[in-house]
Formats: structure tokens, sequence, C-alpha cells
């Protein structure tokens, strides 16, 4: 079975928006290396949509998955470790200070 050729082609290899189909990628796929429709191989090398599908396999575009949201740092946990660093200092002064 060969591609459709002329306003067929376009149509379906094509959707409203200008970007690559399923039918698109798949046409891409099978073309040997070096003779993919010229059409399809000058939109691919210009829209980063239709690059990011086809390195993802041709698939439809999924949102990106953002980083989890960073949690604020714990205000309360910060003052106790002063404070044990305070205490655990004064307990070294209150030794120093036996010892002598």
């Amino acid at each position: 079975m060969s591609p459709p050729t002329g306003a067929e082609s376009k149509s379906t290899l094509v959707d409203a928006r200008g970007c690559l189909t399923p039918a698109g990628f798949a046409a891409l796929s099978r073309a040997p290396v070096g003779r993919a429709p010229a059409e399809l191989a000058a939109h691919l090398a210009g829209c980063s949509r239709c690059q990011e599908r086809m390195l993802a396999g041709g698939g439809p575009v999924r949102p990106a998955t953002g980083a989890p949201a960073r949690r604020a740092p714990r205000l309360w946990l910060g003052v106790a470790f002063a404070f044990v660093a305070l205490l655990l200092a004064l307990g070294a002064l209150i030794l120093a200070a036996r010892a002598r």
C-alpha cells in the first residue's frame, strides 16, 4: 500500500493546527532513511511539539509532570536544634569548670 499523495496526503497526515497526525508519524517512521516526505520532514524539523511527540513514539501530547512541590523548612526544627546545641555547649562548660 503506497502513501496517499497530493491534497489527500496533506489532510490525513497533518491536523488542523498543522502538526503531524498519528498517520503522519507512521508515514515518517515507515519511510527509508533520507526518503521521508519532504513536507512532513520540514515540518518536523521546525516544530518542537511534533519533535517531542516523535521522540515519545508519535502518541498524543501529555502534560509534563512537574517536580513535587518543595516543602517549606520547619522553623520549629531549627529552633529545637539551636536549643539542643546551646544545652550541649552549656553542659560542656559546666564539665570543664568542675574538672579544674
